[in-house]
């Protein structure tokens, strides 16, 4: 045996999930140990590290990273609208003689950017990619790209090193997931181009496995801080484990999509309920279109979902690829979810083609009406990786380059139906809204399991959202917006006139039950200092009444001129004409605003021969380029 051989030195590994410590949605202590739980990607990269390697993990936005820390290596995970602190710590590290790696979202769909910081970055799903970059890094072969060739297989699946994280820094640790993948894609969201179109699911047996295994570790390591803390933290430990916020039991499945598959769920949730376990995952607001498989979810101990409904608009819903979510059914499924103690928590997102300033109002009183616990509220952002930043920065309506603003809480792109500074407004006008304190008395009120948990979530979402959320104000239009379109059923079907201008796209016989409808759209023209109001679908003489009526109130409140276009509405009555042309119901609307009508006569000029339209000014055509 050669004495003289020197020992060989540990390598270390520090893993940092960056932060900008100045960003004004940073959590603090309670808020983060209410609502926020540790994203998994890094415990991933530690699990799937060599055991001769010593590893550390930084989640900056739990403390501060030490750039001076002594390691071999430096791995960082990378979300877009974390992008420029990554950049910022990737350089400081690389400047100390270390060697950076970048992995994550951002990397992956902007390579040639993230080069420019770093070492090396890793592309796609990392579990298959990083013990080889390690292994190069050990030889000095380390390459500049790791490109995933194929999605990395679920089973015998390395349990995530949760242990490395921050104890008592968030609502839970206890983090794990069951599928990866989703089999939508909706226009917005990287999931679908980055875990791929098909979800794959890890094995039943091993994940109650691990869930066994990680119960155990954080109940041992309660009783150890209950046994050697501080008196006081012995009590604040208690005190959450007496009121259900923490007791090693509580448990998140970080899934994309945690009810893909309903054999899966089914096998799944039975296996869970001997393990006497709480859980949350995100799933889909359909799955209330079954309430045996909601029983079953919350007799294996779900307490919470959440769904991204997105949006209460069915138009937005298209628009973004999401037809499967049918606003029809929103109350009902969500009555389902609360029949069964299970608390609801929405993602909305602002700021589709088809939303106008109407939509925080609406979408307020909709959360009310169904007393949801929660909900999440985003600007819609243009994610690079997603059809939705294709299109957009195709057609140039992007505006701010800005990473650190892609965060689903700033406007950096142009809207259609509103302005940036609209659309902004109105976000942080509906989180001081839903999160005031008659808005959480109201929806709270008849919750009658976890009471407290759920009150000191929203507690803490009203103390974050009053930090770092200016007011927020919806213009007087809002309102009249809000009011003035809707969706009315179309009664009276004799006589239907085709329109002219539509004929040519859909023959009337080929008009279906389902689209005798009548949409009225708006939105403010701001070149006209008017609103525009799209009508779509088939009109009737009783909707043509509802109509006046509502052009009159909004008149009477926003004292604004209103152009109605006729150019995408399919058909109309006779009655439904002559209802429009009642000058005696005009004269009402005269003294607060000119009504215009566009494409009227164009579209209905055949009809409207028999019909006396001399000194009605709204039909002068001056509206073309509206």
């Amino acid at each position: 045996m050669d004495l003289t051989r020197k020992p060989r030195r540990t390598r270390k590994l520090l893993l940092v999930d960056p932060y900008p410590r100045n960003n004004p949605y940073h959590l603090s202590v309670s808020e983060r140990r209410a609502i926020w739980f540790p994203k998994l990607s890094l415990p991933v990269i530690a699990a799937y590290t060599p055991d001769s390697w010593e590893v550390e993990l930084v989640d900056e936005a739990v403390v501060d990273v030490d750039l001076d820390y002594p390691c071999d290596l430096v791995g960082l995970s990378v979300m877009t609208c974390y992008a420029p602190r990554a950049y910022e710590l990737a350089t400081e590290f690389r400047k100390r003689g270390r060697t950076v790696v970048l992995g994550g979202v951002h990397p992956t769909y902007c390579p040639d950017e993230s080069l420019q910081y770093c070492d090396a970055i890793v592309c796609g799903e990392s579990e298959d990619l990083w013990p080889q970059l390690v292994a190069d890094f050990e030889a000095g072969t380390m390459k500049r790209v790791y490109k995933m060739e194929q999605f990395p297989s679920l089973e015998n699946y390395k349990v995530p090193r949760v242990e490395l994280l921050s104890p008592d820094a968030y609502m839970t640790r206890q983090c794990t997931f069951t599928t990866r993948g989703c089999h939508f894609e909706c226009e917005f969201c990287s999931v679908s181009p980055f875990n791929g179109k098909m979800t794959r699911r890890r094995p039943v047996r091993e994940v109650v496995k691990e869930l066994t295994h990680v119960k155990q570790w954080i109940r041992s390591e309660l009783v150890e801080r209950l046994q050697h803390g501080s008196l006081w933290q012995a009590l604040m430990t208690g005190l959450r484990i007496r009121i259900g916020i923490e007791d090693g039991s509580i448990f998140a499945f970080v899934d994309d999509l945690h009810n893909s598959n309903r054999g899966y769920c089914r096998e799944l949730w039975e296996a869970l309920k001997p393990l006497n376990i709480k859980w949350g995952c995100q799933c889909t607001l359909f799955l209330g279109d079954e309430p045996e498989m909601v029983k079953l979810a919350a007799d294996s101990g779900c307490v919470s979902v959440f769904v991204g409904m997105e949006s209460i608009s069915e138009e937005s819903l298209k628009e973004t690829n999401k037809p499967f979510n049918q606003v029809q059914k929103f109350e009902d499924e969500i009555k389902v979810f609360h029949d069964h103690g299970i608390m609801v928590n929405p993602g909305m997102v602002f700021g589709f083609d088809n939303d106008d300033e109407s939509v925080f109002e609406r979408s307020f009183d909709f959360l009310m009406r169904n007393r949801v616990e929660l909900a999440y509220f985003n600007v819609l952002t243009p994610l690079p990786g997603t059809p939705l930043y294709e299109r957009y920065n195709n057609s140039g309506r992007i505006f701010d380059r800005d990473w650190a603003k892609y965060d689903g809480k700033h406007v950096v792109y142009y809207p259609s139906r509103m302005t940036p500074e609209q659309l902004q407004e109105g976000f942080f006008w509906i989180n001081h809204k839903f999160y005031s304190l008659p808005s959480i008395w109201t929806r709270l009120a008849r919750t009658s399991q976890r009471l407290v948990p759920r009150w000191e979530m929203n507690r803490e979402f009203r103390k974050l959202t009053k930090r770092a959320c200016p007011k927020g104000t919806l213009s007087p239009v809002a309102k009249v917006l809000k009011t003035l379109q809707a969706k009315l059923p179309t009664i009276d079907t004799e006589q239907l006139i085709p329109n002219a201008l539509h004929a040519f796209k859909q023959k009337i016989e080929e008009t279906s039950a389902q689209e005798l409808w009548l949409n009225i759209k708006t939105r403010r023209h701001d070149q006209f200092a008017a609103l525009f109001v799209d009508l779509e679908g088939t009109l009737d003489h009783l909707n043509a009444r509802e109509l006046l009526d509502r052009i009159k109130h909004a008149a009477e409140k926003a004292k604004i001129d209103i152009i109605v276009n006729f150019e995408h509405l399919r058909q109309a009555t006779p009655e439904a004409l002559r209802t429009l042309l009642d000058g005696e119901a005009l004269k009402t609307v005269a003294p607060h605003a000119k009504v215009r009508y566009r494409k009227f006569k164009a579209a209905f000029e055949a009809a409207l021969q028999d019909f006396s339209l001399s000194g009605l000014e709204m039909l002068q055509e001056d509206w073309q380029d509206a």
